[in-house]
């Protein structure tokens, strides 16, 4: 009978320590940090590409909600020297109606009529479409540009019944316009300097 006996220790054993184990077990270490690795940036990339694409699309809507604000202000403001041409000629015609006038009715208390004009008129036809504006710049612009339309508006009405100058109406316009520009310039990141201001 022949009997094999499997030996577990190299007969070349020198008592020092056995090295055939390192390479597969670098290689095993290797392998998993080269996963991990690829884990890891795969993962990190998703996050910044989902940061970017959040951080375009808020730029994205301020750019777009700054070119409707130009658009809106741009058509108020075209609006508004419309309006106060048409108060020029109905003043210059002597056509104006002032506001003393006994057949208006007394107002609410806290009102003040700021304007009175005969309706089918140019001016009045300039005035209502000013009007429509004037309600998109208040939705567009917000509480502190919407007031500013309201007293464009009021300056014009107040030319055409004697309240106000020529010069009092170009300069709130002026100012309505200057007003307008940097709320339209802000969310797009095109701030204005402080020498243009």
């Amino acid at each position: 009978m022949i009997t094999y006996r499997a030996e577990l220790v190299s007969k070349h054993h020198d008592g020092g320590m056995a090295w055939e184990w390192l390479g597969p077990v670098t290689t095993a270490v290797v392998g998993v940090a080269g996963v991990a690795g690829t884990v890891w940036t795969a993962s990190s990339g998703r996050r910044h590409q989902i940061d970017l694409t959040k951080a375009q699309g808020a730029i994205s809507l301020a750019v777009s909600l700054a070119a409707e604000k130009r658009l809106v202000y741009a058509k108020f403001l075209q609006r508004a020297h419309v309006a106060f041409e048409e108060a020029r000629i109905l003043v210059g015609a002597g056509d104006a109606m002032a506001l003393e006038d006994s057949s208006m009715p007394t107002p609410p208390p806290g009102v003040t009529y700021t304007a009175r004009y005969r309706s089918g008129t140019p001016f009045a036809l300039a005035m209502t479409e000013l009007s429509k504006s004037h309600r998109e710049v208040v939705i567009s612009g917000g509480l502190r540009i919407g007031s500013q339309a309201t007293t464009v508006m009021c300056a014009i009405g107040g030319y055409a019944t004697g309240l106000e100058d020529v010069w009092a109406v170009n300069r709130i316009i002026a100012e309505t316009g200057r007003l307008m520009h940097e709320d339209a310039m802000r969310p797009a990141g095109l701030e204005l300097s402080s020498e243009s201001a």
